[in-house]
């Protein structure tokens, strides 16, 4: 799709829209809430629980159509509120860190998993139009605990796709995303800038990355082209992650790799190729039906 029809589609798509997005203060979300509100929507509602940072976005957004929502997706009330009157939904709210996950699986699970339940008990009561689940390449083949939570979200997004009448659910799946808190860059920038070595899992490990513009891009698209229970995957370059911290020091230290942590992240698995249909720029995993 041209640009400018593209644009011109957003404008129709989002023209007087009340739109939800968990997590929407977290460094992801915060770009997704700024960049609806270049468009004519009627409302965006950020749900979070992060307080600072709901107060920190608020106070940086300045718009009257910022509706700030401090709660949990785990709490199925507060859930059903925010998406009370809504006819858009993103879903960022997550935890996400790996090695935090491995070691709190229980609140891992609760939030990655029972969370999204929530969201689709409320797409079941509040019947927006779309829903649309934001997921990890991590969920492809899955080896950690975030992986398996996060590819259980894309299970569950396109069951309500495909049971929920008069809502479309679609799921982005995407690698790394370049600005995102906690990245790697930011790791090795801040050890630099302490003149410390950079911190390398494993010589051979390498991985996809994408910056949040191509992110916010492609969110765009699937929101416009989704039929209801599908997962897209954006093509996106591999890089080898030695190489990548060459260009910034040549001083680095092997930390091995952490539990359940793949050489090589996939954008598919094995059995999604299968019956998955690739176009130009993506991957398009249509929802099993008998």
């Amino acid at each position: 799709m041209k640009n400018k029809t593209k644009k011109s589609a957003l404008v129709k798509e989002l023209k007087n829209k009340s739109i939800l997005i968990t997590g929407g203060a977290g460094s992801i979300g915060s770009v997704l809430v700024k960049k609806i509100l270049e468009y004519p929507v009627q409302s965006v509602r950020v749900l979070d629980i992060d307080e600072y940072a709901l107060a920190k976005l608020n106070k940086k957004l300045k718009d009257s159509r910022l509706r700030i929502l401090l709660g949990s997706i785990l709490d199925q009330e507060r859930v059903d509120m925010a998406g009370d009157g809504v006819d858009i939904v993103f879903h960022l709210a997550a935890i996400k860190n790996i090695e935090i996950s491995e070691f709190n699986p229980i609140e891992t699970i609760d939030t990655n998993v029972n969370g999204t339940v929530n969201m689709i008990q409320m797409l079941v009561k509040k019947k927006p139009k779309k829903f649309i689940n934001i997921s990890t390449d991590k969920a492809a083949a899955a080896s950690t605990l975030y992986g398996n939570t996060k590819q259980l979200g894309e299970r569950l997004t396109s069951w309500a796709g495909f049971h929920i009448k008069g809502t479309i659910s679609a799921t982005v799946r995407f690698g790394n995303v370049i600005e995102s808190r906690g990245n790697v860059f930011e790791i090795w920038n801040e050890e630099k800038i302490n003149n410390k070595p950079l911190s390398i899992t494993v010589p051979e490990m390498k991985r996809y990355f994408i910056h949040v513009d191509e992110v916010l891009d492609f969110v765009f698209n699937v929101l416009l082209e989704a039929k209801s229970g599908e997962i897209f995957i954006p093509k996106m370059k591999k890089f080898d992650i030695k190489k990548l911290a060459d260009k910034i020091s040549r001083s680095q230290k092997i930390i091995g790799l952490r539990q359940g942590e793949k050489l090589e992240e996939v954008l598919l698995s094995t059995d999604e190729k299968k019956y998955a249909v690739e176009k130009k720029d993506m991957w398009i995993i249509r929802p099993y039906k008998k």
